[in-house]
């Protein structure tokens, strides 16, 4: 698919109530046209069929364009070192929380996990909200297990600095997920004193919205968090 014809079927797509609302959630420094997932999945899915490659090399024109290359990268056949290379030369134009929560949840990791790991760990120390956001998403997504949820308690919640909204949401987001499978864990973790006290709020607040997560241990987590907020001020 040429540029010219993806942008064409974008603009054949484009929703304006839409691109409205979706300009005001993603806080994206690009352009947003206003088209819808499964039109973008649908895209993305022709184009692995074709030039793929030329297609993810193409200079990013918009939130969708990114978008639909994030999710090409994610799945398109090839072999699973290939797939992390590409990655990492892809990383820096992530610049939203959609396209990164999109291309972590699509990643297909089969055959690089142990890499795959590896650069999350790293991206965790870049000090730059987006790639740091990735790490965190991405181990959410794949690595919540036995073998890995000691060392991703003690990664999330590492002492560190905030470097945006959006690393600190995506922190606590992973952090929630951890708390679902692994409560007890997490919650020692969460309230260890290592962690901002807006990472702490986000994370208490995500697990508390959980379905997932018995009424009788959300209300002993928001018990702890008051003592800890008093004990703390």
């Amino acid at each position: 698919m040429t540029p010219e014809e993806f942008n064409r079927l974008m603009e054949e797509n484009r929703d304006d109530r839409f691109c409205e609302f979706t300009s005001k959630i993603l806080n994206t420094p690009l352009e947003v046209i206003g088209v819808r997932m499964p039109v973008m999945r649908a895209a993305a899915k022709s184009i692995i069929k074709e030039d793929w490659e030329g297609f993810i090399s193409q200079p990013t024109t918009s939130y969708e364009h990114c978008l639909v290359k994030a999710l090409v990268l994610a799945t398109a056949k090839m072999p699973p070192m290939e797939r992390l290379e590409r990655t990492k030369s892809f990383i820096p134009e992530i610049r939203d929380w959609s396209v990164c929560d999109t291309f972590c949840g699509a990643w297909k990791e089969k055959g690089a996990e142990d890499a795959l790991w590896d650069y999350c760990v790293s991206l965790l120390d870049t000090g730059k909200e987006f790639p740091m956001r990735v790490g965190a998403v991405m181990m959410m997504d794949k690595f919540i297990d036995d073998a890995h949820i000691t060392k991703m308690l003690g990664l999330l919640t590492k002492e560190r600095a905030s470097t945006g909204y959006y690393w600190d949401m995506g922190c606590a987001w992973a952090l929630s997920f951890c708390y679902i499978k692994y409560p007890d864990m997490t919650e020692e973790e969460i309230f260890s004193g290592r962690l901002t006290p807006e990472v702490l709020r986000m994370t208490v607040y995500k697990v508390r919205d959980s379905f997932r997560v018995p009424d009788d241990r959300k209300k002993a987590l928001k018990e702890r968090y008051r003592a800890f907020r008093t004990s703390t001020a």
